[in-house]
């Protein structure tokens, strides 16, 4: 029987507890509740609706406008009243805007429906990544980011093919309902997250609207995100007009591809460092990007596929184990909150950025233009290398309730 000295060095090496499974898990099925709509909101917008290329990503990503804004204070919730109400006030939220969609009839009303999903998918993201990096021991804090993001990007890969699946066999209504259900049962799993957290590092409430030092990783990943809304928003009808292969297929081997890279590259921002691993991952992402862009057969959009997703699956969970590693426990969600920032305003810019490409020259030129928006991810990674701060050595994290 170990000593307890033995047992309590044993307690702050392990990583994947019951506690931490549920919390990956419910982001898992959170993400897959709501990535439902991916496939199925442009055709919306666009058939039902009445609208363009503008419209459609306008209809995408229009919450990041709301979800950036609301992050810094969900931040500062977070750190002050604990990680659990962020996830299931969230949640709640979330289900709650799914199910709106049943009244949406006008572009006007559906903007202001994802628009409204934004701040509560602000809430229950940061909720989610700060209570997997509380409960992570200091030296896997990239396999712990890259199992919590990897749950999050497999269930936006695995939640299109879904709800292409569901749109064909019962509409939009059944999109609606299904995606708003499975966000519950996300919400379910999210019960696990601890309720308040205690250091044995004292920390003041942090200073300013964002934290510092997530700012340029949080660039870094706003560009690369550019391209990855490029894709989400308009592969659909990419792969559709140009008969290439059906989009539920695509986005199911997109889903297979991130499932076994996540798991496979776990721990590759641990050991070969984060920024070096998120500056190939974005020329992964690129030429990924761009492959799918000229695709004029099956087997070259496949291949671009596989390098797309290449660059997708190490770049959030190496630069966000970067900032965790760099700010005191009680800075911890307000650093998180502003680096998920990032993600939303190129949610909210890319996709309108990239459907004024698709209106003007179609949907391959604007897929082109989200690669080449993802390489700019290089420099600002250069000159973050440059600037490079050291990693806060802090005491273990005890999580309550």
């Amino acid at each position: 029987m170990p000593a307890p000295a033995d047992a309590a060095a044993v307690a702050r090496t392990r990583l994947l507890t019951v506690r931490f499974a549920l919390i990956v898990l419910s982001s898992g099925t959170y993400f897959s509740g709501w990535a439902m709509l991916y496939p199925v909101l442009p055709r919306f917008v666009r058939d039902e609706l009445g609208g363009n290329g503008v419209a459609v990503g306008l209809a995408i990503g229009a919450y990041g406008i709301t979800s950036s804004l609301a992050r810094p204070t969900c931040g500062r919730i977070g750190d002050r009243h604990g990680r659990r109400a962020l996830v299931l006030g969230g949640m709640l939220g979330v289900a709650l805007s799914l199910l709106a969609y049943h009244a949406v009839s006008s572009l006007v009303a559906a903007f202001a429906v994802r628009l409204l999903f934004g701040v509560f998918e602000a809430a229950a993201f940061v909720g989610l990544a700060t209570a997997a990096q509380d409960l992570a021991p200091d030296d896997r804090r990239g396999e712990a980011a890259t199992y919590l993001s990897g749950s999050t990007f497999i269930g936006v890969a695995v939640g299109p093919a879904l709800g292409n699946a569901v749109w064909e066999r019962g509409g939009f209504g059944a999109v609606w309902t299904t995606s708003a259900l499975l966000v519950l049962v996300g919400l379910a799993f999210g019960l696990a997250t601890p309720e308040h957290v205690r250091s044995a590092t004292a920390s003041g409430p942090p200073s300013g609207w964002v934290h510092r030092t997530a700012l340029l990783p949080g660039v870094a990943l706003g560009f690369a995100i550019v391209g990855y809304v490029g894709f989400v928003s308009f592969i659909t009808l990419h792969v559709t007009e140009r008969q290439l292969a059906s989009p539920g297929s695509v986005f199911v081997t997109y889903a297979t591809l991130i499932l076994v890279l996540r798991v496979a590259g776990a721990k590759l921002p641990d050991r070969y460092g984060p920024l070096p691993v998120a500056a190939g991952a974005a020329c992964l992402l690129a030429a990924g990007l761009w492959t799918v862009a000229a695709a004029r057969s099956a087997p070259v959009l496949y291949a671009g596929v596989v390098v797309f997703a290449c660059g997708v699956a190490p770049i959030f969970p190496g630069l966000l184990a970067w900032v965790v590693a760099r700010v005191p426990a009680g800075e911890r969600t307000h650093a998180v909150a502003t680096f998920s920032a990032f993600f939303d305003l190129s949610m909210a810019m890319g996709g309108p950025l990239v459907g004024v490409v698709v209106a003007g020259f179609g949907e391959g030129w604007g897929i082109f233009a989200g690669g080449c928006a993802a390489l700019c991810s290089v420099p600002v990674l250069a000159m973050l290398a440059r600037r490079q701060a050291p990693a806060v050595t802090t005491a273990p994290v005890t999580a309550t309730g």
